[in-house]
C-alpha cells in the first residue's frame, strides 16, 4: 500500500511491518534478517507483536504510547528503558569518573557539593534587629544602603512586623519571606528618592535570591569574593554527594551502584567485594573474576598497612602524613615493581600497636619483591 500523505507541521509515528512469522521450523536466518532490517529502518528500535490477542501483563511503554497492542515486546540497540524511555550513554569506564565530563554530575561538576548562601551567615546574630543590621549583606555599608532599608521597611508594612524587633523574635513566616522572597506574590515596595516618593508592586526575590542573582550577574572578582563570605558548602541536591550523573548511578551490580562501594571503609569494602561472587551468576562471575581479584588484593594491601578505617571517598586533603605515606606504600606493593629503593619516614605514625606487625609484614613483602627498603623510625616497638 502507498503511504498516506503526512502533514509536515506535525510529528508522526510511523510503524513499518517488516515480516510476519510463525514460530516453529527453521526460521533463525529469516528472523535475524528481519530484525536487522527493522533495526536499520527504525534507528535501532524494533517491535514484536503477537498474532493472537493476549492478556495485558506489562505496563504500557512511554516509548510505544497507550495505543500499543498488549503483548508487544520492544527490542532496542540503545541503552534505553522500553517502559519509561530513560536513556543513558554508552557504558564505559569514564562514565564512572567524576573527573570526566561523561560521568560528572552536571549540577555540581563532579564536586559532590555546591556553594550555597547560608542563612546562618546571612543572619549570624539573632539578637540584632533588622534596623541594627541583622541582615549582614544588606547592612554592611555605614550607614546601611537606603535602597535595601526601604525594601525591608516596605516588607514590614506589608507583613505587619517591626524592623526594631530582634530577628530571633520575628515569626518564622516573616523570616522566610525576608530571606527567600514572597514566592511570586506581589508586594508593594515604597521608595523615596529625594523629594519624590513612588510605589512599585512586584514579587520580592528575598535576600538570598538577591545574593544569588548578584553572584551570577557580576563580572567583578572583588564582588564575588565579598558575596562568597555568605556561602557554605552543601551536598549537591541532584547527586546527593555521589558526584556522578544519574546515568552512572543507574548502573548497579548486586543491586548497588558505584557510589555505595566508594562510601564504604576499606575493611567494609573488602568484605563487600569478597562476598560479591555469591550475588552473581556463573556468566557474571566469569566476567568479573579477574577484576574482583585485583580489587580485593588492592583493598587487602590497604587493610594490611593499618588503613582499614579509611573511607574510599576520603579526600586527600584530609589525610595525615602517615596515612598518605601508607597509601603510597600499598600502591607500590600492588604495582609489583622490583629493583627500587624506598625511603620511609616513620610510617607507623598514628598506627595502633596491634597494626605494627601488619605494617612490618608489608615492608618485608616489599623487600622480598626485590627492593631495598630504608625506614626511619623512632618507635622502638615498631
Amino acid at each position: 500500500d502507498e503511504a498516506p500523505a503526512l502533514d509536515k507541521k506535525y510529528k508522526h509515528d510511523i510503524e513499518v511491518v517488516v515480516d510476519r512469522l510463525v514460530v516453529g521450523g527453521e526460521i533463525a536466518t529469516r528472523l535475524a534478517e528481519s530484525f536487522e532490517t527493522a533495526l536499520k529502518l527504525a534507528e535501532g528500535l524494533a517491535y514484536v507483536d503477537p498474532a493472537d490477542p493476549v492478556e495485558p501483563h506489562t505496563p504500557k511503554s512511554e516509548i510505544l504510547g497507550s495505543n500499543a497492542p498488549d503483548g508487544r515486546i520492544v527490542f532496542s540497540e540503545k541503552f534505553a528503558c522500553p517502559v519509561s524511555g530513560f536513556t543513558i550513554s554508552e557504558i564505559e569506564p569514564r562514565l564512572f569518573s567524576f573527573n570526566a565530563p561523561q560521568g560528572a554530575c552536571p549540577a555540581c561538576d563532579g564536586l559532590g557539593e555546591k556553594l550555597l548562601f547560608d542563612e546562618d551567615l546571612v543572619v549570624p546574630n539573632h539578637m540584632l534587629s533588622i534596623k541594627k543590621g541583622a541582615v549582614v549583606p544588606w547592612a554592611k555599608s555605614n550607614p546601611p544602603s537606603p535602597y535595601y532599608m526601604q525594601v525591608l521597611g516596605s516588607l514590614a508594612r506589608e507583613y505587619k512586623f517591626d524592623i526594631e524587633t530582634p530577628w530571633g523574635e520575628l515569626p518564622e513566616e516573616v523570616q522566610r519571606v525576608i530571606l527567600h522572597g514572597s514566592k511570586g506574590k506581589p508586594v508593594t515596595l515604597t521608595f523615596i528618592d529625594g523629594k519624590k516618593k513612588y510605589d512599585v508592586s512586584k514579587p520580592f526575590e528575598g535576600v538570598i535570591g538577591n545574593l544569588n542573582r548578584r553572584m551570577l550577574q557580576t563580572d567583578s572578582a572583588w564582588m564575588r569574593e565579598e558575596l562568597s563570605k555568605y556561602q557554605s558548602a552543601a551536598p549537591c541536591e541532584v547527586c546527593a554527594g555521589a558526584r556522578l550523573k544519574p546515568d552512572a548511578l543507574a548502573v548497579k551490580i548486586a543491586m548497588k551502584d558505584i557510589s555505595y562501594a566508594t562510601h564504604l571503609s576499606v575493611v567494609d569494602a573488602l568484605q563487600f567485594f569478597t562476598d560479591m561472587p555469591q550475588h552473581l551468576g556463573d556468566q557474571q562471575n566469569a566476567i568479573a573474576e579477574r577484576i574482583l581479584k585485583e580489587i580485593v588484593e588492592r583493598l587487602g594491601f590497604l587493610n594490611n598497612v593499618g588503613l582499614d578505617y579509611l573511607n574510599l571517598d576520603r579526600t586527600s586533603g584530609t589525610l595525615s602524613g602517615g596515612e598518605s605515606q601508607r597509601i603510597r606504600l600499598a600502591s607500590q606493593i600492588g604495582s609489583g615493581l622490583s629493583g627500587v629503593l624506598y625511603g620511609l619516614d616513620e610510617p607507623s605514625i598514628g598506627l595502633h600497636q596491634r597494626d605494627n606487625d601488619m605494617l612490618l609484614k608489608t615492608l618485608r613483602r616489599l623487600r622480598d619483591l626485590g627492593n631495598t627498603v630504608l625506614v626511619v623510625e623512632h618507635d622502638e616497638d615498631a
